[in-house]
Protein backbone atom coordinates (compact mmCIF):
# COMPACT_ATOMS: atom_id res chain seq x y z
CA UNK A 1 0.00 0.00 0.00
CA UNK A 2 1.19 3.27 -0.86
CA UNK A 3 2.18 4.78 2.47
CA UNK A 4 1.64 9.07 3.44
CA UNK A 5 4.47 9.09 5.92
CA UNK A 6 7.57 6.65 7.52
CA UNK A 7 7.47 7.36 11.45
CA UNK A 8 10.74 6.30 13.27
CA UNK A 9 10.66 5.82 16.84
CA UNK A 10 14.41 4.98 18.83
CA UNK A 11 17.16 5.79 20.31
CA UNK A 12 20.66 7.30 18.87
CA UNK A 13 21.09 4.88 15.83
CA UNK A 14 17.75 5.62 14.49
CA UNK A 15 18.37 10.04 15.86
CA UNK A 16 21.27 9.31 13.28
CA UNK A 17 24.06 10.32 15.92
CA UNK A 18 27.59 10.42 14.46
CA UNK A 19 25.83 11.39 10.48
CA UNK A 20 26.84 14.25 9.09
CA UNK A 21 23.63 16.09 9.11
CA UNK A 22 22.73 15.49 13.02
CA UNK A 23 23.62 17.72 15.51
CA UNK A 24 24.97 16.64 18.77
CA UNK A 25 23.05 15.80 21.71
CA UNK A 26 24.51 16.36 25.20
CA UNK A 27 23.63 13.02 27.22
CA UNK A 28 20.81 14.10 29.63
CA UNK A 29 19.76 17.07 27.37
CA UNK A 30 17.30 17.29 25.00
CA UNK A 31 17.24 19.92 22.91
CA UNK A 32 14.26 21.83 21.38
CA UNK A 33 13.04 20.67 18.33
CA UNK A 34 14.79 17.07 18.80
CA UNK A 35 16.83 16.81 15.80
CA UNK A 36 17.64 13.81 13.61
CA UNK A 37 18.99 12.56 10.60
CA UNK A 38 17.82 12.32 6.85
CA UNK A 39 20.43 9.55 6.11
CA UNK A 40 19.36 7.30 8.42
CA UNK A 41 18.31 3.99 6.51
CA UNK A 42 14.28 4.38 7.90
CA UNK A 43 14.82 8.46 6.26
CA UNK A 44 15.85 6.31 2.98
CA UNK A 45 13.06 3.87 3.16
CA UNK A 46 10.51 6.97 3.58
CA UNK A 47 12.24 8.73 0.33
CA UNK A 48 12.34 5.30 -1.45
CA UNK A 49 8.22 5.32 -0.73
CA UNK A 50 7.94 8.95 -1.94
CA UNK A 51 6.65 9.32 1.80
CA UNK A 52 7.08 12.53 4.40
CA UNK A 53 9.29 11.03 7.38
CA UNK A 54 9.47 11.65 10.96
CA UNK A 55 11.38 10.51 13.69
CA UNK A 56 11.26 10.36 16.96
CA UNK A 57 14.29 9.38 18.83
CA UNK A 58 16.74 10.43 21.32
CA UNK A 59 20.10 9.18 22.35
CA UNK A 60 20.22 6.62 25.14
CA UNK A 61 17.05 5.98 25.68
CA UNK A 62 15.38 2.91 27.04
CA UNK A 63 12.69 0.99 25.21
CA UNK A 64 9.56 2.26 28.33
CA UNK A 65 10.46 5.18 26.81
CA UNK A 66 10.11 4.11 22.81
CA UNK A 67 7.42 2.28 24.04
CA UNK A 68 5.89 5.41 25.39
CA UNK A 69 6.68 7.32 21.86
CA UNK A 70 5.48 4.95 19.91
CA UNK A 71 1.63 5.02 21.84
CA UNK A 72 1.68 8.75 21.13
CA UNK A 73 1.66 7.96 17.53
CA UNK A 74 -0.98 5.97 17.25
CA UNK A 75 -4.05 9.12 16.30
CA UNK A 76 -1.82 10.34 13.30
CA UNK A 77 -0.48 6.54 11.97
CA UNK A 78 -3.67 6.03 9.13
CA UNK A 79 -1.42 5.31 6.04
CA UNK A 80 2.22 4.98 8.01
CA UNK A 81 4.48 3.29 7.78
CA UNK A 82 5.76 2.93 11.65
CA UNK A 83 9.60 1.87 12.07
CA UNK A 84 10.20 0.72 15.60
CA UNK A 85 14.10 0.42 16.39
CA UNK A 86 14.31 -0.82 20.14
CA UNK A 87 17.23 0.07 22.52
CA UNK A 88 19.41 -1.83 25.11
CA UNK A 89 17.48 -4.23 27.10
CA UNK A 90 19.99 -3.12 30.57
CA UNK A 91 18.24 0.59 30.18
CA UNK A 92 16.15 1.93 32.78
CA UNK A 93 13.40 4.39 31.97
CA UNK A 94 11.65 6.66 34.38
CA UNK A 95 9.97 9.71 35.09
CA UNK A 96 11.38 11.80 38.09
CA UNK A 97 10.14 14.08 40.62
CA UNK A 98 9.32 16.59 38.01
CA UNK A 99 7.70 14.26 35.67
CA UNK A 100 10.92 14.37 33.17
CA UNK A 101 12.30 11.38 31.30
CA UNK A 102 15.41 9.93 32.79
CA UNK A 103 17.11 7.00 31.66
CA UNK A 104 19.54 5.18 33.68
CA UNK A 105 22.18 3.32 31.66
CA UNK A 106 25.46 1.01 32.14
CA UNK A 107 27.24 3.53 29.94
CA UNK A 108 27.37 6.26 31.84
CA UNK A 109 27.59 5.31 35.96
CA UNK A 110 27.02 8.24 37.85
CA UNK A 111 25.76 7.44 41.87
CA UNK A 112 22.08 6.72 40.51
CA UNK A 113 23.48 4.15 37.95
CA UNK A 114 25.93 2.45 40.36
CA UNK A 115 23.04 2.13 42.89
CA UNK A 116 20.63 0.69 40.44
CA UNK A 117 23.27 -2.02 38.68
CA UNK A 118 24.26 -3.06 42.01
CA UNK A 119 21.50 -3.87 43.95
CA UNK A 120 18.10 -4.02 41.37
CA UNK A 121 19.40 -4.92 37.96
CA UNK A 122 18.77 -8.83 37.02
CA UNK A 123 18.57 -10.08 33.24
CA UNK A 124 16.21 -12.53 33.53
CA UNK A 125 13.97 -9.36 35.10
CA UNK A 126 14.73 -7.02 32.61
CA UNK A 127 14.24 -10.07 29.69
CA UNK A 128 10.59 -9.54 30.74
CA UNK A 129 10.13 -6.12 30.90
CA UNK A 130 11.32 -5.34 27.83
CA UNK A 131 9.33 -8.09 25.91
CA UNK A 132 6.19 -6.59 27.58
CA UNK A 133 7.02 -3.22 26.10
CA UNK A 134 7.23 -4.98 22.97
CA UNK A 135 4.43 -6.98 22.93
CA UNK A 136 2.02 -4.34 23.53
CA UNK A 137 3.25 -1.66 20.98
CA UNK A 138 3.24 -4.86 18.67
CA UNK A 139 -0.60 -5.16 20.12
CA UNK A 140 -1.32 -1.77 19.64
CA UNK A 141 -0.22 -1.55 16.18
CA UNK A 142 -1.96 -4.68 14.76
CA UNK A 143 -5.20 -3.88 16.31
CA UNK A 144 -5.41 -0.30 14.88
CA UNK A 145 -4.13 -1.87 11.60
CA UNK A 146 -1.13 0.18 11.56
CA UNK A 147 1.54 -1.49 9.43
CA UNK A 148 5.59 -1.88 10.88
CA UNK A 149 8.76 -3.02 10.24
CA UNK A 150 10.56 -3.48 13.87
CA UNK A 151 14.18 -3.94 14.90
CA UNK A 152 16.48 -4.57 18.13
CA UNK A 153 19.90 -3.25 18.83
CA UNK A 154 20.29 -5.78 21.86
CA UNK A 155 20.68 -9.62 21.15
CA UNK A 156 18.95 -10.07 24.35
CA UNK A 157 15.31 -10.29 22.28
CA UNK A 158 16.36 -13.73 21.47
CA UNK A 159 17.33 -14.74 25.12
CA UNK A 160 14.91 -17.54 26.97
CA UNK A 161 15.07 -18.32 30.40
CA UNK A 162 17.10 -21.60 29.91
CA UNK A 163 20.00 -19.30 28.15
CA UNK A 164 19.87 -16.59 31.03
CA UNK A 165 20.06 -19.27 33.94
CA UNK A 166 21.89 -22.55 31.79
CA UNK A 167 24.32 -22.96 34.85
CA UNK A 168 21.68 -23.59 37.43
CA UNK A 169 19.27 -26.35 37.31
CA UNK A 170 16.81 -25.88 35.13
CA UNK A 171 14.10 -27.38 36.97
CA UNK A 172 14.23 -24.57 39.41
CA UNK A 173 12.66 -22.06 36.39
CA UNK A 174 9.72 -23.56 35.44
CA UNK A 175 7.14 -20.87 36.11
CA UNK A 176 9.71 -18.17 34.54
CA UNK A 177 9.90 -20.89 31.64
CA UNK A 178 6.11 -20.64 31.47
CA UNK A 179 5.26 -16.92 31.93
CA UNK A 180 8.23 -15.67 29.45
CA UNK A 181 7.46 -17.93 26.58
CA UNK A 182 4.48 -16.33 25.53
CA UNK A 183 5.79 -12.88 25.17
CA UNK A 184 8.91 -14.71 23.42
CA UNK A 185 6.46 -16.45 20.49
CA UNK A 186 4.84 -13.47 20.17
CA UNK A 187 7.53 -10.63 20.09
CA UNK A 188 10.38 -12.92 18.55
CA UNK A 189 9.03 -13.40 15.04
CA UNK A 190 8.14 -9.53 14.78
CA UNK A 191 11.83 -8.76 14.77
CA UNK A 192 13.34 -8.01 11.78
CA UNK A 193 17.63 -8.64 11.99
CA UNK A 194 19.55 -8.23 9.64
CA UNK A 195 20.77 -11.47 8.24
CA UNK A 196 20.40 -12.95 11.80
CA UNK A 197 22.56 -9.62 13.21
CA UNK A 198 21.86 -6.49 14.87
CA UNK A 199 22.15 -3.47 12.63
CA UNK A 200 25.64 -2.35 14.52
CA UNK A 201 27.06 -6.19 14.38
CA UNK A 202 26.10 -6.48 10.67
CA UNK A 203 27.75 -3.17 9.81
CA UNK A 204 30.63 -4.29 11.42
CA UNK A 205 30.64 -8.22 9.44
CA UNK A 206 30.33 -5.99 6.50
CA UNK A 207 33.33 -3.73 7.58
CA UNK A 208 31.03 -0.17 7.01
CA UNK A 209 32.57 2.38 8.70
CA UNK A 210 31.20 3.15 12.12
CA UNK A 211 32.17 6.21 14.02
CA UNK A 212 34.15 6.27 17.33
CA UNK A 213 30.81 6.98 19.20
CA UNK A 214 29.71 3.02 17.92
CA UNK A 215 27.36 4.42 15.16
CA UNK A 216 27.21 2.98 11.52
CA UNK A 217 27.82 5.48 9.64
CA UNK A 218 26.33 6.89 6.27
CA UNK A 219 27.40 3.67 4.09
CA UNK A 220 25.90 1.13 6.40
CA UNK A 221 22.68 3.04 6.42
CA UNK A 222 22.34 3.27 2.76
CA UNK A 223 22.71 -0.29 2.39
CA UNK A 224 20.85 -1.43 5.25
CA UNK A 225 17.63 0.73 3.18
CA UNK A 226 18.58 -1.27 0.64
CA UNK A 227 18.20 -4.78 2.48
CA UNK A 228 14.89 -3.54 4.23
CA UNK A 229 13.52 -3.01 1.18
CA UNK A 230 14.84 -5.94 -0.93
CA UNK A 231 13.99 -8.53 1.85
CA UNK A 232 11.08 -7.08 4.27
CA UNK A 233 8.62 -4.56 1.80
CA UNK A 234 9.53 -5.65 -1.65
CA UNK A 235 10.19 -8.97 -0.47
CA UNK A 236 6.93 -9.53 1.20
CA UNK A 237 5.03 -7.15 -1.27
CA UNK A 238 3.99 -4.91 1.81
CA UNK A 239 2.21 -7.88 3.89
CA UNK A 240 4.92 -7.13 6.53
CA UNK A 241 3.63 -7.14 10.41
Amino acid sequence: MPYEKVIAIGDSFTRGDELSDCQDQIHGVIKQPIYFSKHTWPALIAKQLAAEYDCIAVGGRGNAWINWSANQTLSESKNCLVIVNWSYFGRFDYLDLEDQWTTITPNHLGSKEKEYYQRFDNDLWNLNRNLQLMYATFSMLENNGIDFISTCHDIAFKQTVDTIRKVTPTQKWGKWRKALQPLIDYVVPRIIEFEGLTFREWSGKHGYPIGPGGHPLEKAHTEAARYINTYVIEGTKNGHR
